[in-house]
């Protein structure tokens, strides 16, 4: 008898770890406080939508969780806990425990696993209000059906990005063109060297000193000539007295007879 128990518990928890590894998603909830139409009306609407809905006990769901290397389900389980799960659709439940939630207050979900992520029960609002999956594949369908549209919108952008690309190295190889006009005209006025400098300095200062020294050379020059003019007029005059005085000596001579 106790060979037979152990054998359906091995059971048990076999097909529990098979469905939790085809799932795309599970929830784990705790259902305290439902009665009986409640739970009854709660598992109608996981099946209506093609999801699992079924009450486990805690033994087998730590067994399977084990087994699978879930630690996270190992640390929630306590109460009274039932599992929906879903092969394809990983939001649907997510709604129906919101919504049955909103409707009487009842229902908690523990923990919930999406694809590979674990998600708290303070999750639960956000991924209900996710997009289910009719609708994202409504929108993909809406793509694909105008694909004209969307080839000339991504045409054009790129068109426009290309241009824009254009534009901006154009004006890049402007400004470098302008700045290497300008290297050239500064190269071919080079400045002069350091000993060109200085001679250009020394030239400028014996310039300002002849420039100086002239006016008082000129100046000099000036009195000599006016002090060398009264001397010739003096010496002429002299010459002119001597000769007159020689005449008149000869004048005064007498005759001999």
């Amino acid at each position: 008898m106790e060979k037979q128990v152990i054998i359906r518990k091995k059971e048990k928890v076999e097909r529990l770890v098979e469905k939790l590894k085809k799932a795309v998603s599970f929830y784990i909830v705790d259902f305290t406080g439902l009665n009986a139409n409640e739970m009854n009306n709660l598992r109608r609407r996981f099946k209506n939508n093609n999801f699992e809905y079924f009450v486990t006990k805690n033994t087998i769901l730590r067994l399977a969780s084990e087994k699978l290397g879930f630690e996270q389900i190992s640390e929630i389980i306590t109460g009274v806990n039932a599992i929906s799960i879903s092969y394809e659709d990983p939001i649907g439940p997510a709604k129906i425990i919101a919504g049955f939630y909103k409707e009487k207050n009842l229902l908690s979900m523990k923990l919930c696993y999406i694809e590979g992520q674990w998600f708290s029960s303070q999750d639960i609002k956000k991924i209900a209000d996710l997009p289910s999956k009719e609708i994202l594949l409504g929108q993909l369908l809406n793509l694909l059906n105008s694909p004209v549209n969307q080839f000339v919108t991504l045409m054009k952008n790129i068109v426009c990005n290309f241009v824009r690309v254009l534009d901006e190295i154009k004006g890049v190889k402007e400004k470098e063109s302008k700045e290497a006009e300008e290297i050239i005209e500064v190269k071919e006025e080079p400045l002069p060297k350091k000993e060109e400098r200085e001679e250009a300095k020394d030239v400028k200062e014996v310039k300002d000193v002849k420039e100086r020294k002239e006016p008082k050379e000129s100046k000099e020059t000036k009195e000599t000539k006016e002090t060398k003019e009264p001397e010739e007029i003096k010496k002429t005059k002299e010459t002119k007295e001597s000769k007159e005085t020689k005449e008149t000596k000869k004048q005064n001579k007498p005759n001999k007879l």
